[in-house]
């Protein structure tokens, strides 16, 4: 029994001795850092070409018809009639709002009758003249006459039947019938909406991008809108501190509401063929800004200039140039020279 425990240690002892030393044979882990000298930093790059740049300063305003006026009483009193509807088409000098014609601050009555009087005396006296039966001086007396009433009363007139300034869409009533109302007080909205107008104010550092004739776009109920700019500022306004810029939309159909406030997008600058990057691919240092490129599997740092700048991409004037591979992916890891390994 002695014998066969002696010979079993034995057998332990060997065996734990050849293991010991087959483990000491193993090499030691590689660190991620060996790993990288000798495959490289694994990197994504994609292929620079030339692509379409376009530029858009985007602004919310509001749009109104090319032309557009608000007309008001000139005197107070109760409104008893309207004689067309939001939505319908006016003619100039078309009464739109009449008032109370018994209004004893206007003598609406008094001026019309001496009016209609004295255009009947004017037209006697005028045949009688013709006529070789009065003399020039009563004529010129009556005429003067005439005149004077004739313009009293269409001033008259004109404060208690409202007409519209000109022809155009009638886009806002403010009053009722019935409404007594004061004096200087909005009546209602005449414009012209076959084209829409919207001014837009941008401040010293964007004036100079401007231009007459850039285009603009705007959406309305699902539809693209395109116009242009049609007028820039050439001062600023003391009570803003901004420049205006005033755009133009074309609306045959009167799609565009007028007095909506929309978003405007005016394309300040194109380039068929541009060099573009994300604006994360590209890092700062003391020198400037960089980017990375991989020529012959090693990453090579290159300055860049950027010329305009849109959202999340740049435009590269100076740096990179068609066919580069730039490293979109694993830059982070980076520095100029290093080893990288390309991965799809």
């Amino acid at each position: 029994m002695k014998s066969i425990l002696k010979l079993c240690s034995a057998t332990i002892f060997i065996s734990t001795l050849f293991l010991t030393s087959c483990g000491d044979d193993k090499p030691d882990a590689k660190s991620m850092d060996e790993i990288r000298n000798e495959e490289g930093i694994p990197v994504q790059v994609e292929e620079v070409k030339y692509q379409p740049f376009n530029k858009y300063l985007t602004f919310f305003s509001k749009l109104t018809g090319i032309k557009e006026a608000t007309k008001g009483s000139i005197v107070g009193g109760k409104i008893e009639k309207i004689n067309a509807s939001v939505g319908d088409y006016v003619r100039e000098k078309q009464i739109i709002v009449e008032f109370d014609t018994y209004n004893p601050g206007v003598q609406y009555e008094q001026a019309k009758s001496a009016y209609e009087n004295l255009k009947k005396n004017y037209e006697r006296v005028k045949a009688l003249l013709e006529a070789g039966e009065t003399s020039q001086a009563n004529y010129d007396a009556i005429e003067t006459q005439y005149i004077v009433a004739k313009r009293n009363y269409e001033s008259v007139r004109q404060m208690l039947f409202i007409e519209a300034p000109f022809d155009g869409i009638l886009v806002d009533m403010k009053v009722n019938v019935g409404d007594n109302v004061k004096g200087d007080v909005p009546l209602f909205t005449v414009s012209q909406t076959n084209k829409m107008r919207s001014k837009i104010w941008v401040s010293e550092k964007e004036i100079s991008q401007f231009k007459k004739g850039m285009k603009a776009i705007t959406e309305y109920n699902g539809q693209q809108f395109i116009g242009k700019v049609v007028e820039i500022s050439l001062a600023m306004d003391p009570a803003k501190q901004a420049f205006f810029v005033e755009v133009e939309f074309d609306n045959p159909k009167g799609i565009i509401k007028s007095g909506v406030t929309n978003e405007i997008r005016i394309l300040t600058y194109e380039k068929a063929n541009a060099v573009i990057i994300q604006r994360s691919l590209v890092n700062n240092d003391e020198k400037g800004s960089y980017v990375f490129v991989v020529e012959n599997n090693k990453a090579v740092k290159r300055y860049i200039t950027n010329g305009n700048e849109s959202g999340l991409f740049y435009e590269v004037s100076n740096g990179l140039k068609v066919g580069d591979m730039l490293v979109v992916k694993g830059a982070s890891q980076l520095e100029d020279g290093s080893k990288v390994n390309v991965i799809q």
